[in-house]
């Protein structure tokens, strides 16, 4: 029988248990929100498709993150526009921090100088985490060019101007803004072969049909091995460790020389601070685990951790980085 008063109101005692029910739900439904981040899966959007360097570098760190984070962290490819497409998702996604973004290079310093109409500001639209490593190209250059120093090249480009070429795997990418760097920094004459894939251009580096190519070193390991590519420096600001005795280019010669690439995660902009901080941990603790430095060299690329902070000020700088590159080599935006 229902427990109701003469007015049809609810009897005291049933209210107070209703009260009492309705405090109780709301305290387990704060005690589950306020539940250490994070308390469920954590969405990786990688800006490239599967079994790029990029997707390799992602498949490598996520289940060291996981690992770190105690939750599973899943991976999305969202390839096409250079990675503007996977960029503009995350940075419109909830500052939650369940939704990062695997960035690179190209999203982040290169995407403003090359597309007029882009969605995002890689500063303002992101927060920053932590960049993960650095990595730099070789100058390899083909053994039919008789050279076997920056400074030989050098000077046989400006003996024989518009002789030689560089192949790129496309106007306006690193490779590309590299070979112009080469050019307007050494004051040589060299033409620009731009490939839409990787094959055809490797194949004609072989063959001495093009005649240079700034490039990661692992692709080009079997031509430098059976002799027909010939190494002559690195682009980092330091030697690579795995190529201890090739000299930098300012090392051989050409000082204000660098080119490189980079990974680093991002959030939408807004994640709270506290956030921020348990990822960067969790990203601290995952690459510092020691197998992940093999898989990091065979991709070409180094350890180079750099706290949220320090990320966000090199992210700036990056993006005026490239823009100088791109105004030096002339590369139109879209």
């Amino acid at each position: 029988m229902t427990n109701f008063s003469r007015r049809g109101q609810a009897h005291p005692k049933v209210r107070v248990a209703a009260i009492a029910a309705a405090v109780l739900a709301m305290a387990w439904t704060a005690l589950a929100s306020a539940q250490a981040y994070p308390n469920r899966p954590v969405r990786l959007v990688v800006p490239f498709a599967a079994g790029t360097n990029v997707d390799n570098s992602a498949r490598q760190i996520a289940p060291k993150l996981s690992e770190a984070l105690g939750q599973p962290v899943v991976i999305e490819n969202k390839p096409g526009a250079g990675g503007t497409i996977a960029s503009a998702l995350v940075a419109g996604a909830k500052p939650d921090g369940y939704t990062v973004l695997l960035g690179n290079a190209p999203t982040h310093g290169l995407a403003p100088s090359i597309y007029k109409d882009l969605s995002y500001d890689p500063v303002k639209d992101f927060t920053a985490i932590g960049r993960i490593d650095t990595a730099v190209y070789v100058l390899g250059v083909s053994t039919k060019v008789p050279a076997t120093t920056v400074t030989e090249l050098i000077a046989y480009a400006r003996a024989h101007p518009g002789k030689l070429n560089y192949a790129s795997t496309g106007i306006g990418t690193g490779t590309h803004l590299a070979g112009a760097r080469f050019a307007e920094l050494a004051g040589i004459d060299i033409r620009h072969v731009a490939y839409n894939a990787v094959g055809p251009m490797t194949t004609d580096l072989n063959s001495g049909e093009v005649s240079m190519i700034f490039y990661p070193y692992q692709p080009l390991k079997p031509m430098v091995e059976i002799g027909a590519v010939r190494l002559v420096a690195t682009t980092g600001h330091k030697r690579a460790s795995y190529l201890a005795n090739l000299p930098t280019m300012a090392e051989a010669g050409l000082p204000g020389f660098v080119a490189f690439a980079w990974h680093g995660l991002y959030g939408p902009a807004g994640m709270a601070p506290k956030d921020v901080d348990v990822m960067y941990a969790a990203l601290a603790k995952a690459v510092s685990d020691p197998a992940l430095r093999p898989a990091l060299l065979s991709m070409g690329a180094e350890l180079d951790l750099a706290p949220p902070a320090e990320f966000a000020a090199f992210t700036k700088s990056e993006v005026v980085r490239f823009a100088t590159l791109v105004k030096a080599a002339n590369v139109k935006a879209e």
